[in-house]
């Protein structure tokens, strides 16, 4: 019974205080600030004033009228090829530092926004395009001149302030579409930079010879991995891969990289034969060249389509009955031996070459026996006629027919 008493005195604090409600019918209440007591589940709460009302604009203040935009608009999106863009001739050595390039297109369709790239990086992409003018001839109409010259249809101009020492293949790209399916036509120049002097004291001197890595003697992929290391020695600015004499591969990009070293890697394809393989290291134009490294292609032999044999048949074949016109006369051809499937065939004139009639091959006439044939009126007479069966670039010739005059049909 003591308690009870205590509990009484208690909760007439709590009136005192605030307004003592359970914690759910404060949730459902609004602008109360509440905070727990020593009862659990209830909630000593008091009701807070509502906020003052945001400041408003001044009812003499109106929104402008609208007005639609009378000024030049926002093209549609282009997804036709533009013109291939002309690039100003630019100096096949130049010295490092500023270079400018600069292109036109001077009809057709505009793109949308152009790059720059130089050694296969990305150095600019934008659209600040322009419309130069160039120096005309005499005889051009007045009414195609602007300020006494012929002006583009669209021109760019891109600066860059300092050309590393070194080749550069610039590649311009005048595109429509999106980033994600660009519709571009591109244009190539390339130049070599020469150092600086204070550059050419730094870079003077020949690389030291790379080291190959291992190259197996025999593959059978048609392609091989062609390593190298420069343990330590002078570095080089750019390497090579020859296959013999020739280049098949030149970058600037190592795998490795220090002040005293270098290495690379890069996987090279190999046609059906022997190949001698090395890598050259350069500084500008000086390179050292590595060991020679030997290795057969063998990719097994080289198919082709199977050889196809020629029947002719004219008006008076009996054969055909009254199937050819006067005029008319009918090829046929079939293989008669296994053979890679051709994918089209050819009807050729063995004096002139030229191609009298083209047929991609979708399917053999069964049995793994391929043929076809054509019909109609030869443009010349007498002639020669052979046919050509193609996988890709892989051919085979037939033996050459003749084509019999009229008089002698």
């Amino acid at each position: 019974m003591r308690i009870l008493p205590w509990c009484f005195a208690l909760l007439c604090a709590q009136l005192q205080a605030g307004i003592l409600i359970s914690a759910s019918d404060a949730a459902r209440r609004e602008q109360l600030a509440c905070q727990p007591t020593t009862i659990l589940g209830v909630l000593e709460c008091e009701q807070v004033a509502l906020p003052a009302p945001a400041p408003g604009n001044a009812p003499e203040i109106k929104p402008a009228e609208y007005v639609p935009n009378a000024g030049p608009e926002i093209p549609a999106q282009q997804v036709e090829l533009p013109m291939l863009p002309v690039i100003d001739a630019i100096p096949a050595r130049v010295k490092a530092g500023k270079l400018v390039l600069a292109w036109d297109i001077w009809f057709g369709t505009a793109g949308q926004w152009w790059e720059v790239w130089d050694q296969e990086q990305l150095r600019y992409r934008g659209r600040d395009f322009t419309r130069r003018i160039k120096a005309a001839s005499p005889d051009t109409p007045a009414e195609l001149l602007v300020d006494g010259g012929l002006q583009a249809v669209q021109s760019g101009v891109f600066t860059m302030n300092k050309l590393p020492a070194g080749e550069h293949q610039f590649v311009i790209k005048l595109c429509n579409g999106t980033l994600e399916a660009p519709v571009c036509n591109e244009a190539r120049i390339s130049t070599w930079a020469d150092a600086t002097q204070d550059e050419a004291e730094q870079e003077q001197g020949v690389p030291d010879a790379p080291s190959l890595a291992w190259i197996p003697q025999v593959t059978t992929e048609g392609k091989v991995t062609v390593a190298w290391n420069l343990w330590w020695g002078k570095t080089g600015q750019y390497w090579e891969v020859l296959n013999g004499k020739k280049v098949v591969y030149r970058t600037d990009k190592f795998t490795e990289q220090t002040d005293q070293s270098q290495s690379g890697q890069v996987e090279i394809p190999l046609v059906n034969g022997p190949h001698e393989l090395s890598v050259r290291l350069c500084r500008r134009n000086a390179c050292t060249s590595s060991e020679r490294l030997k290795v057969d292609a063998m990719l097994g032999p080289d198919l082709t389509p199977a050889k196809p044999s020629l029947a002719l048949y004219t008006p008076d074949d009996p054969d055909l009955g009254e199937g050819l016109l006067p005029s008319q006369i009918l090829l046929s051809w079939k293989t008669e031996l296994p053979g890679i499937a051709p994918d089209r065939w050819l009807l050729i004139d063995q004096a002139t070459r030229e191609v009298l009639y083209s047929q991609p091959l979708k399917a053999d006439c069964g049995n793994g026996v391929w043929c076809g044939s054509w019909q109609g009126v030869p443009v010349t007479r007498p002639a020669s006629w052979r046919v050509k069966l193609c996988q890709a670039k892989k051919c085979t010739d037939s033996d050459v027919i003749e084509v019999p005059s009229l008089a002698e049909q």
